[in-house]
């Protein structure tokens, strides 16, 4: 009983208190979103209609916690995200456990406060991704690899092994851990003893065996998902080497920390730099799990380019670092108000410019792509209606995996309730599927009698109209995007799908445009 009743003091009791009214909120928040979903979250809500243990892009945590959030709440936008916040506050409460256990009860408290006011998370907490659900596994495993160092025991190589397998079945950025790891135990002996005796053989075994029927999945479909996660590094870019890029990749970290909490953190690794022979095993253990990820998306971001997320996994332990290291200091306390207030003033901002400053809003992309899908889907199935004295349309057949994906979401009632409208088809513009639409539902000749073509890039007019015996375009639209943006559509008819050969003399006129 004492050990209960530690476990539940004045820090523990604080910290629950402050995580379900934080969770609480954002349930809410997402209810009353004002934004539709993003192209991507349409996407995985397509993937979440059909189980499978691998998708063309991502691994398939993603579409089964969509189809878990649906299946109990619906399909409207707030359900799909909804795994989202949950999943941040198992994170959260997990670095509670860790600060808790590395440097203190209020240290916990601090940690997972700090993960929760991240302006990062903030923003990943009112959308689904992949992110959203690596970072509970991965902040799992970190507890899992500390306890299985201080313990020995073997319920903790078990975790840990299940908690990387699951953190892959998110993301492949989990296998970051392994090379983490890898650093921790070279640099800790202490490391090195807890993963000897078969426990560190048992944690790799269980997170195969976990991961395993994606590896499957992979085999069988030619690694699709792993060729789609290498390419998104763009090693190909015709431009090597971009400091321009380096730069915006580790700046754009304040964005995700916060600016105080960044700051202060070069200021911890350099004076850890200064001072590496006196580091302490938090140090070195958390250090392990930050530098590997940061460094090798460093050089990423420097030879060709890298997204700010892609570290996502190096937070966990910055902030633990970030804590731990302002409870030692004589005046951390200032540094640790300061950082929560300003990321808490970064969260109101957030929320008070996206709810109630469209024209404000609407200046940032990421928002503006996601505004008024529902009403540009109502727009083309107007259009794709059979038409009194017209023959009716056999596809309505799209340029852009952003409107293929919206149509299938924004669609979901009409087809529910039976409506003709006709089936949305990718128009793929290679001689191979570039992306899961274009793998999924490619034009097809037994349904291009009558289409309906929904150009979102304009560009590719001539090379679309090329794939059809009878084609014109007859309608430019507008659809208002609010803060005086539109979304501009231009929309053809076209007969007789017969599409050019993806040959030599094809991409050849693709890179002479490109090079115009």
């Amino acid at each position: 009983m004492p050990s209960l009743r530690a476990a539940f003091d004045r820090a523990t009791l604080a910290f629950l208190a402050v995580l379900i009214a934080i969770t609480a909120l954002r349930v809410y928040m997402l209810q009353i979103n004002p934004l539709g979903l993003y192209f991507d979250e349409a996407q995985y809500w397509a993937w979440s209609r059909t189980f499978d243990w691998g998708y063309f892009s991502k691994p398939p945590l993603i579409a089964w916690t969509i189809a878990a959030t649906t299946a109990l709440f619906g399909d409207a936008e707030w359900a799909v995200r909804l795994g989202s916040p949950l999943a941040h506050t198992l994170a959260a409460a997990t670095l509670f456990v860790l600060g808790r256990l590395m440097y203190g009860a209020w240290a916990g408290f601090w940690a997972g406060i700090a993960y929760l006011t991240l302006p990062g998370i903030v923003f990943s907490s009112s959308l689904i991704s992949t992110d959203a659900l690596l970072l509970p596994a991965w902040a799992l495993a970190l507890l899992a690899m500390w306890r299985l160092m201080t313990t020995r025991a073997w319920t903790w190589a078990v975790v840990l092994g299940v908690a990387v397998g699951v953190g892959v079945l998110a993301k492949y950025a989990m296998l970051y851990f392994v090379l983490c790891t890898a650093m921790a135990a070279y640099w800790m002996p202490p490391v090195r003893e807890a993963l000897k005796g078969g426990r560190g053989i048992i944690a790799g075994v269980l997170a195969f065996l976990v991961a395993l029927p994606n590896i499957i999945w992979n085999f069988q479909h030619g690694f699709a998902t792993a060729r789609h996660t290498a390419s998104n590094a763009r090693f190909d870019a015709a431009d090597l080497f971009n400091l321009d890029e380096l730069f915006e990749f580790v700046t754009g970290q304040a964005g995700v920390l916060g600016p105080v909490m960044f700051v202060v953190l070069i200021a911890i690794a350099w004076g850890a730099w200064r001072r590496s022979s006196g580091l302490t095993d938090q140090d070195k253990f958390l250090i392990s799990y930050i530098l590997p990820p940061f460094l090798f998306v460093s050089v990423i971001a420097f030879v060709s380019r890298a997204n700010v997320n892609w570290v996502a996994v190096a937070y966990p332990a910055a902030l633990l670092w970030f804590t731990g290291s302002m409870f030692a200091a004589s005046k951390g306390a200032r540094a640790l108000w300061a950082s929560l207030l300003v990321n808490v003033a970064l969260a109101l901002a957030f929320v008070y410019i996206l709810t109630s400053m469209p024209d404000v809003a609407n200046r940032f992309k990421g928002i503006r792509t996601a505004q008024a899908w529902e009403q540009t889907a109502d727009l083309i199935a107007a259009r794709a209606l059979p038409q009194a004295g017209e023959p009716p349309f056999t596809a309505v057949l799209v340029d852009d995996r952003a409107a293929y994906y919206e149509l299938a979401y924004y669609w979901r009632e009409e087809r529910r309730a039976g409506e003709p409208l006709p089936p949305v088809r990718m128009w793929v513009l290679h001689g191979e599927a570039h992306n899961s639409a274009e793998a999924s539902d490619p034009m097809r000749a037994a349904e291009g009698g009558r289409v309906l073509v929904v150009h979102s890039r304009p560009e590719f007019i001539p090379y679309v109209a090329g794939d059809f015996t009878v084609f014109r375009t007859v309608e430019h639209v507008s659809v208002p995007l609010g803060g005086g943006r539109t979304r501009e559509l231009e929309l053809s008819v076209a007969e007789g799908f017969a599409p050019a050969p993806r040959d030599e003399a094809f991409e050849l006129r693709l890179r002479e445009r490109d090079d115009d």
